[in-house]
């Protein structure tokens, strides 16, 4: 796992002799991605148009002495800098050495190369595995940056020049290091941070950075005349992979899934450094490290667990343990532990993100990092599994749908808003509200009211009258980047999928994972364990074990209220019952308590001078009614605690 960074251009005066030190500073602003080796490549000619600057910092993982970077090919003129792994990268070689091509090293970072010189942007799809790269071909003078499909590695470009620069990075923080990139906050980006918990792609918090899109590539030529074509690969949903699949009955597709998952967990136990899996106690890490058990021995786990018992998954994640045989490594929180590291972890995020797990998943791998440089997880389950409980709430929600019932939403609305408040985990009042606040909303915008933040209906509360104002404003994105609003861009994703997907099921799997998943938790997951210089792999969101959930019929995942049912029903071939019938449990923190009692100075100090766009009156509100426990607004003040930190430093420069 690395980090990467640079720019192109067909400025020349975009490349000078500051350039080198430009490079190295966008380097070092995302070392921790990569502490073992760096490195430059700087291409400008005076006698053709565009130039291209490429930087590097390496996590070593496989090849430890020969996967150095910028790697290029035979010629000199290809040149890729490429952050993550190719799985069936061994299978590529074969192919490409078959059609005449030479290698000279084991790493995976070569197939790109020459994938590129034989297939062009066709490689792309051939990738199995987690990555992003850039990749410029000095003949052709192009850039192409692309993003593995389940969105699990970030890629960051910004847009100058008129679009004859572009800056792109591994982390936001990569691309603002560049001094040309401007700074300002894109009003759609923080409206989105309120309504889902984090910046959907394309869109980021600064109005002249955009994100890659899952599963997409961006093309980047240099013209004759000094200007740049830029070609934005659409993301579109894939069809249902498989078709076949669905014949299969249930036992059959049982032994089909275990067979994709241990080749899923093979495959990604390759390295050459300490290697371990994060346990949670729940199905997914559960089959995760049963799988990689059966295939290594001696296998290492680790979890963490939290005072507070209605957060504590510590003891099913120790009989888990326990009954595969691991060498299990567990720490148990303390409220100090995890407050005292707020403010530190806050000021590390290359962009705001208002889920506040990220706390005990930084923790953990903290706590992994001095055994481990590798580690599995269980990410990917329940969103193509149809594991939360929206996925059996959905059904219920369309009773209100029929026509007539949607007048009796605020009427209940009203009534539930009066039970006590509780700041238990889940605790039932919240689930309850919550349920009842998305019947307000139809279609995937529900679910975004159900596990994101804000309703939509309630960003006056936080967002200033300027700012919302604004969001109707010309965008300096507009150009060259599709403008939409976050609810709009929610609808027509949902209506994509619903053309293309087998069933209401696959669609609501495919709406979670291009959203909560791929920008919210695959996001979390990379920025909290490339702080401590870990690389953390998903089998279950290996292509063949994705392709397999789509083809199969819902019934094989939700019946009535049993979420993940083919999963669970192959848990019951390695894992205790205790484990098998569990209900689904987050990873969280006590974070509605801790607002009200020991974070309460630190937020009211944090919140005490707001940037521009947010409302004070509003926020004030929010602090009050939520301290009085007259209400819960955890995630809002979250939200609110993680923009303002991230603005003083990125925005603002103030590094107190």
């Amino acid at each position: 796992m690395c980090g990467i960074a640079g720019w192109v251009s067909t400025l020349p005066w975009r490349f000078t002799p500051e350039s080198p030190s430009i490079l190295t500073a966008m380097q070092n602003a995302i070392a921790h991605r990569g502490p073992d080796d760096s490195g430059q490549y700087l291409d400008a000619p005076l006698d053709r148009p565009g130039g291209v600057a490429l930087g590097f910092r390496r996590l070593s993982i496989v090849d430890l002495d020969g996967g150095h970077q910028p790697m290029a090919n035979e010629d000199g003129q290809v040149w890729v800098v490429f952050n993550g792994e190719i799985y069936n990268h061994q299978q590529l070689r074969q192919e490409l050495i078959a059609a005449g091509h030479q290698f000279t090293n084991r790493c995976d970072t070569e197939v790109l190369l020459h994938g590129w010189e034989q297939w062009g942007a066709a490689l792309l799809p051939r990738l199995s595995g987690m990555f992003d790269f850039a990749l410029w071909d000095g003949h052709k003078r192009q850039l192409l940056l692309a993003r593995d499909r389940s969105g699990k590695k970030p890629l960051f470009v910004g847009m100058i020049d008129e679009g004859r620069t572009l800056v792109f990075g591994s982390e936001l923080t990569a691309v603002t290091a560049h001094p040309a990139v401007p700074r300002e906050v894109d009003p759609l980006g923080l409206q989105s941070l309120f309504l889902f918990d984090y910046v959907p792609s394309p869109r980021t918090m600064l109005q002249h950075v955009a994100a890659v899109e899952p599963g997409t590539w961006w093309l980047w030529t240099a013209r004759d005349d000094g200007k740049a074509r830029l070609e934005v690969a659409d993301w579109h949903p894939p069809a249902p992979a498989q078709p076949e699949i669905e014949k299969l009955k249930e036992s059959e597709a049982l032994d089909e899934l275990d067979r994709r998952i241990m080749r899923a967990t093979q495959d990604r136990l390759m390295a050459e450094v300490p290697l371990g899996v994060f346990l949670s106690g729940g199905i997914d890490s559960s089959l995760v490290a049963a799988h990689a058990a059966r295939l290594q021995p001696n296998l290492q786990t680790f979890s963490i667990g939290f005072a507070d018992k209605s957060y504590d998954e510590s003891g099913h994640a120790r009989a888990v343990a326990r009954h595969l045989g691991t060498r299990h490594h567990e720490r148990i929180l303390n409220p100090a532990d995890c407050l005292d590291v707020l403010p530190q972890l806050l000021s590390q995020m290359d962009q705001p993100l208002a889920d506040a797990s990220i706390v005990p998943t930084w923790l953990l791998c903290g706590f992994a990092r001095p055994h481990i440089t590798v580690a599995l997880g269980g990410d990917g389950g329940d969103e193509w599994w149809h594991g939360y409980p929206t996925f059996y709430a959905h059904t219920v929600g369309k009773v209100v749908d029929v026509p007539g019932m949607q007048r009796l939403q605020p009427w209940i609305a009203r009534a539930v808003q009066r039970i006590p408040v509780s700041s238990g985990y889940l605790a039932l009042d919240f689930q309850i509200k919550r349920f009842v606040a998305g019947l307000g909303y139809q279609g995937g915008l529900r679910h975004i009211a159900w596990i994101g933040g804000l309703e939509p209906r309630q960003l006056a509360r936080v967002l200033a009258p300027d700012l919302l104002s604004a969001v109707a404003q010309n965008n300096p994105l507009e150009s060259w980047l599709p403008r939409l609003d976050p609810l709009r861009q929610v609808a027509q994703i949902w209506q994509a999928w619903q053309q293309v997907a087998r069933d209401d099921g696959d669609a609501l799997a495919g709406l979670y994972a291009r959203f909560y998943l791929a920008d919210g938790v695959l996001q979390k997951v990379d920025r909290a364990s490339m702080l401590h210089s870990l690389e953390v792999r998903a089998p279950l969101l290996d292509n063949a074990v994705v392709d397999l959930a789509r083809s199969l019929p819902s019934k094989y995942k939700l019946r009535l209220r049993t979420t993940k049912k083919l999963l669970r029903e192959l848990a019951k071939r390695y894992l205790p019952d205790a484990i098998t019938q569990r209900p689904k449990q987050g990873f969280a923190v006590p974070l509605a308590a801790w607002l009200r009692g020991p974070l309460q100075p630190w937020m009211r100090d944090t919140l005490a001078d707001l940037p521009a766009g947010l409302h004070r009156q509003g926020v004030e509100a929010l602090i009050s009614e939520h301290v009085a426990g007259r209400a819960d607004h955890r995630k809002p003040l979250w939200a609110l605690l993680s923009f303002v930190t991230w603005h003083r430093r990125v925005v603002q420069g103030l590094h107190g």
